[in-house]
């Protein structure tokens, strides 16, 4: 029986919605035949924003990463929440970063993805399909919050903006006392290094070639004093024979 088949572990009972990545959310209807192909059997999926129909054959839904939804708010809040992580500099690395995660799906790795575009937003500033990415991923989980909170999107899009916000002033606060730290440290090694420039100041170390310039110097001072006495003393008178 179809029910049977391993493609559909872990998907929903049908009726119940479910997170297609890179599509969006859905009604999961079940399986039907292929009219086209007799004997191929389908996923149903209905897209949640447009009504549309989905027909994907079963031998490709394990690829897929589909998964039940509405089940993750707080799986949300909890990412969104956390600490930012480190903004990735270069633009290719950063775009397959993004792109991994959304193929991923999951509500975690969704919420990474919006932080990630977020931190960039209020920072440097989006490109234009950056900014395009940024708002389909929060509409997707505005989306999972609505179903799990059952609230209108309105309202999901608001938690999410004040757990996002109440993040970035955390985050700003951190990198103000990170940034107090390092002034007060470099402000110590500043005053250690010219302290140690006082005290060499105060006592220079001689240089030991001019010491030994300077014992030479005294050496030949004493030999030509003991000379220049030598010469000074009067000579004996002689003895007159007798």
């Amino acid at each position: 029986m179809a029910e049977e088949n391993p493609a559909l572990l872990g998907l929903p009972e049908p009726g119940k919605p479910m997170f297609y990545p890179k599509v969006g959310h859905c009604i999961y209807r079940g399986v039907t035949q292929d009219r086209a192909a007799p004997g191929t059997e389908l996923l149903e999926l209905e897209d949640l924003e447009e009504g549309s129909r989905i027909l994907i054959p079963l031998a490709r839904v394990p690829e897929l990463n589909l998964r039940p939804a509405g089940m993750a708010s707080e799986e949300i809040k909890r990412v969104l929440s956390s600490e930012f992580e480190e903004p990735i500099e270069d633009e290719d690395e950063r775009h397959a970063l993004t792109e991994q995660l959304i193929v991923d799906g999951s509500p975690e790795a969704l919420s990474r993805a919006l932080k990630q575009l977020h931190l960039l937003r209020q920072t440097e500033g989006l490109d234009r399909e950056e900014e395009l990415t940024r708002k389909k991923v929060r509409s997707w989980l505005a989306a999972e919050v609505s179903l799990s909170r059952d609230c209108t999107r309105a309202e999901a899009q608001a938690f999410m903006t004040r757990v996002l916000q109440e993040s970035l002033a955390e985050h700003e606060r951190k990198e103000k006392e990170e940034a107090k730290e390092r002034r007060r440290a470099a402000r110590q090694q500043r005053i250690a290094e010219e302290a140690s420039s006082m005290d060499d100041l105060a006592h220079p170390q001689a240089d030991p070639g001019v010491q030994v310039d300077v014992q030479k110097a005294e050496t030949a001072e004493t030999e030509t004093a003991e000379l220049s006495v030598g010469a000074s003393k009067p000579s004996a008178p002689e003895e007159n024979p007798l």
